[in-house]
């Protein structure tokens, strides 16, 4: 029996994935599969952080069995098959209940929403709250249609990612592991931050744990959640392998940890070959660089770009840090693949490829031909040489090197999405053990 939900954070306070864990442990049943973590169009102006869905499949379990996480010292177990399935009033019940106590219900913008069905809904949900926007209204009548239940509190806009959730498709796969410390972790030094991050790096198959450039922990989130840290990886093994045991050890409290498989690093939410852009959507557009780079106060960075459906601007924001770099060395007529967010006629970029650099040439006097000394200017269309006395009307032209290079480039850690999938996922995930298991 599927169970998901949504929208029960603030931007100060809870986790939704926290919320389902205690879904979980009240029910006292087996998780069938792994429990999802599902990111929607992180452009959607009402989300909270991240902008996550949560489901899980619980029912008795028999079959291959592996332990994905632990409560108190209680193993949690994942089976391959359903041998019995729960009532669906108990699901209903334990789940309302859970939700109304840890949701953050006296923020106006927390509306949580409840999904339960006995099976997968179709994708098409998943598509179109990725890639746009959807109503309640259309969320509702999509989970009736389908045979399922949804529980609203409030206005109940949870039940969009929640029915969402349940549809995504799972066509490209990676996993992270939560640690948690209910009702928020103790305050941790950003020096052990820092070693504990880099320490995730050395686990295969792991992405997006340090910036090392900005000096920045990325897998542990501000402290007002109960999430301690989260590890994410292309494959689940070598997670469940590391991370535990480095808890034992550990001076960091927690109470419990679950490993998710996720839609994160999938680029879902990008939309190809799009004639027309509409207002916080993500698209990936080639075209060529029409201006030189305008920066305005905050140390943003704005350049024309011509696509085939017209002009638009591309931004590079002070948050993506020495991604700006890039900017400041683009030239006309650099032919560019971006990849990023629509808002008011300028993609905000995620990523970029420079498939070609233009040719800038510099002019200069001419050498000459007698000495192989540079010819002074006299005038227009006039040049001598200082020792021969010879005369040449035109200057020379040379190449001029271009420190701005084809390539592949991402914005760094520090800055990046969970969904968005960066080039060096592809490298990380050739690297990683068995990787016939990888589904990216």
């Amino acid at each position: 029996m599927f169970v998901a939900l949504d929208d029960t954070d603030s931007r100060e306070g809870m986790c939704t994935t926290f919320l389902l864990t205690e879904i979980i442990r009240r029910s006292k049943l087996d998780v069938i599969g792994f429990p999802q973590l599902v990111r929607l169009n992180p452009a959607i102006e009402y989300k909270t952080r991240g902008n996550g869905a949560l489901v899980v499949n619980l029912a008795k379990g028999k079959g291959t069995q592996t332990v994905i996480g632990n409560f108190d010292g209680r193993e949690i177990r994942s089976y391959a098959e359903v041998s019995e399935e729960p009532s669906v009033d108990e699901l209903i019940g334990l789940s309302r209940d859970a939700v109304m106590e840890f949701s953050e219900l006296e923020d106006p913008d927390t509306n949580p929403g409840i999904v339960i069905s006995r099976s997968r809904f179709p994708q098409g949900l998943y598509w179109e709250s990725v890639q746009g926007e959807v109503s309640i209204d259309h969320a509702e009548n999509f989970v009736i249609e389908n045979g399922g239940i949804f529980i609203k509190v409030k206005s109940g806009r949870g039940i969009i990612g929640a029915a969402a959730a349940i549809s995504w498709p799972m066509l490209s796969t990676t996993y992270e592991l939560l640690v948690y410390r209910y009702p928020k972790p103790e305050r941790i030094e950003a020096s052990l931050k820092e070693s504990i991050a880099r320490w995730c790096d050395t686990i295969p198959g792991t992405f997006n744990n340090f910036d090392p450039h900005n000096r920045y922990a990325a897998i542990f989130p501000k402290e007002r959640t109960p999430v301690v840290f989260g590890v994410r990886g292309v494959e689940y093994e070598p997670i469940l392998e590391a991370v535990p045991e480095m808890l034992k050890s550990s001076p960091i409290a927690h109470e419990r940890y679950l490993i998710f498989s996720t839609n994160q690093g999938s680029d879902d939410h990008i939309i190809h070959n799009s004639e027309k852009f509409m207002e916080n959507c993500s698209y990936e557009v080639t075209g060529y660089v029409e201006g030189i780079p305008r920066i305005i106060e905050g140390s943003h960075y704005f350049i024309r770009f011509r696509t085939k459906s017209g002009s638009i601007d591309l931004a590079a924001f002070e948050p993506t840090k020495e991604f700006r770099e890039l900017f400041r060395n683009l030239k006309p007529n650099d032919e560019l693949r971006v990849f990023g967010t629509y808002r008011k006629g300028t993609l905000n970029v995620e990523k970029m490829e420079v498939i070609s650099v233009s040719q800038i040439f510099v002019r200069s006097s001419p050498v000459c031909g007698s000495c192989g000394n540079v010819m002074e200017s006299r005038g227009h269309m006039d040049y001598r040489c200082r020792n021969c006395r010879e005369k040449e009307t035109l200057p020379r032209y040379r190449l001029k090197e271009r420190s701005l290079i084809p390539g592949k480039y991402d914005v760094p850690i520090i800055a990046r999405r969970h969904i968005s999938r960066p080039y060096e996922l592809e490298n990380i995930a050739r690297k990683a053990r068995t990787l016939n298991r990888v589904t990216l």
